[in-house]
């Protein structure tokens, strides 16, 4: 996708550039600037002053333009925007723009922090949940919801806070008994790891999810 963007791109400058002339008048500079440039250009170049063609401007606009588009591509981060809600005792997360999108039974775990186990997943029309535990009682549950899902999280015990990492911004919780809930959106899906493990563990899981 992002190719065709850079060829449409690089085709509407071209036709734009191709309306430049060759050849453009010269300027007519005053005394004191040719003085400047003069004494600049034996100081730094030793008297050499290379002009640019027109062709070799509109390569280097041409170079710039599809860098910037291939550097947005990458930073641009993959999180959709979110409105966050304080109801009291409980917060509600819901994503601006949703599509009526369904999980479908998708859920990719890429990170499974050392003593934890699947045990079990649930699937729904509009979420699905995961489940791991360890032996010595520790668990987590990831849950992958719908775009137009609006996910509700306890705040009776703790005021959520904001975290940015990696281009993404997460809305982090912490939860009665020790579960603390780590929530943010990715895609077109909105996603929430619970807890009781450490907020690094629940970053890290949360970094791997799809």
């Amino acid at each position: 996708m992002e190719s065709k963007i850079a060829l449409a791109c690089e085709m509407s400058i071209n036709e734009w550039l191709a309306t430049i002339p060759d050849t453009l008048p010269e300027p007519e500079y005053s005394k004191k600037h040719e003085k400047w440039k003069k004494k600049l250009f034996n100081k730094m170049r030793g008297d050499r002053y290379h002009r640019f063609t027109t062709k070799t401007v509109r390569v280097l606009i041409v170079a710039a333009i599809l860098t910037a588009l291939m550097l947005t591509a990458f930073v641009i981060p993959s999180s959709r925007q979110f409105v966050l809600d304080n109801l009291g005792i409980y917060s509600r997360l819901k994503i601006t723009e949703s599509n009526k999108n369904s999980v479908k039974n998708e859920i990719t775990v890429g990170y499974i922090p050392d003593g934890f186990v699947y045990e079990s997943l649930e699937s729904f029309s509009k979420h699905i949940t995961v489940k791991y535990r360890s032996v010595n009682g520790k668990f987590f549950t990831i849950f992958k919801y719908s775009s137009s899902t609006e996910v509700d999280f306890n705040t009776e015990f703790s005021d959520s806070e904001e975290i940015f990492e990696d281009g993404i911004r997460y809305v982090f919780c912490k939860g009665d008994l020790g579960t603390d809930n780590l929530i943010w959106t990715k895609n077109d899906y909105v996603y929430r790891v619970s807890g009781n493990i450490s907020v690094e563990n629940l970053k890290k899981i949360a970094k791997f999810v799809e």
